[in-house]
């Protein structure tokens, strides 16, 4: 079997990319790290869902703290969160000063949450078969496979580059 030119030029630049030892050790780092990206994934597709419910806890607890709540003793029953809250102030600050919640990396993950549950529904209980090698070089074709891969590889040398000390701008 011989595979067309069209599908070669569309594999030269993954290649190349796969050949790259920085680009292979980043994604290996992906690779074990999966799990976790994908805890991290669905728990801010989460919490993105949740939004409007926590905002709107969150109203309650300013109302309640001022007085206007509806349940008596509101301030003694949020007195261990608070607490709990003011042990990690660090932590809390940490976070809200970091770039995770940027309004950009929060509409990625985002994207990377509805992507997992579309995934997750049309995959779920069926048979799952990939087909072989030449199946999967086809899938290479779709427009949206090479925009996911090229993301892929993008993060796969940035997050290298982060854990290894460098900035993309050090190339």
């Amino acid at each position: 079997m011989t595979t067309s030119p069209e599908l070669a030029q569309h594999t030269d630049a993954l290649e190349a990319m796969l050949a790259d030892p920085e680009i292979r050790q980043s994604l290996a780092v992906i690779v074990a790290n999966a799990p976790a990206l994908a805890a991290l994934a669905s728990m801010s597709a989460t919490l993105l869902e949740r939004g409007p419910e926590l905002a709107e806890n969150i109203n309650d607890a300013v109302l309640e703290f001022r007085g206007n709540g509806d349940s008596p003793g509101g301030l003694g029953k949020a007195l261990p969160l608070i607490t709990a809250l003011g042990d990690r102030t660090d932590s809390i600050t940490g976070l809200l000063d970091s770039e995770v919640l940027q309004p950009e990396v929060v509409e990625v993950i985002g994207n990377v949450g509805a992507a997992a549950k579309e995934a997750d529904a049309s995959t779920r209980g069926h048979q799952a078969s990939v087909g072989g090698i030449f199946t999967i070089l086809g899938k290479l074709k779709d427009p949206n496979v090479q925009q996911s891969l090229a993301f892929l590889f993008a993060f796969a040398e940035a997050f290298g580059n982060r854990q290894s000390g460098r900035s993309a701008s050090d190339k």
